[in-house]
């Protein structure tokens, strides 16, 4: 095994200043808290792949979030991991105006937690998983992210009969 190789199995340290957020920024022991923790994680993933279920361990720590909000994090998170492409494709299609390259990382990023959300776990109304994208990317996006968000997923609630 070389060097390389031992780089890559390490695990890494969960730091603040990557993120771009204040020191122990709080997540409540909410679900709200835990879509946060849910988007930190995924963010985390995109920067050091392999590395999910570190990331949710070490915030939900620090955090002290509870067991039943961490394993909400974990089945969005995961659920985001396993169904990206299908996730992905919908958002090409739905955002025609927008090639993929062009969408920000964490808009990019909420948007798969909310429809994985919407799409894959049944335990959120679809107006409380979209109202609480609209809110991450208020917190996290641009100037605009959160009107964008907000566009996307309606667009694909309506083309999906998606009761709002």
């Amino acid at each position: 095994m070389n060097s390389t190789d031992d780089t890559t199995q390490q695990q890494r340290r969960w730091d603040d200043d990557e993120w771009g957020g204040e020191d122990d920024e709080i997540l409540p022991d909410t679900r709200a808290g835990a879509r946060r923790l849910a988007l930190q994680a995924l963010y985390w993933e995109v920067a050091s792949p392999g590395q999910l279920e570190e990331a949710l361990r070490q915030r939900a720590t620090a955090a002290s979030m509870g067991a039943d909000n961490v394993e909400f994090a974990g089945s969005l998170a995961r659920g985001c991991i396993i169904h990206s492409a299908e996730i992905k494709e919908l958002i090409a299609a739905t955002a025609t105006n927008w090639h993929p390259s062009r969408i920000a990382r964490l808009d990019g990023l909420i948007l798969q937690l909310a429809l994985t959300e919407l799409l894959y776990l049944d335990d959120s109304p679809a107006r409380v998983a979209i109202h609480e994208a609209v809110e991450l990317a208020k917190a996290y996006g641009g100037d605009k992210s959160h009107a964008f968000v907000n566009g996307v997923l309606d667009a694909i609630a309506r083309q999906r009969g998606i009761q709002i």
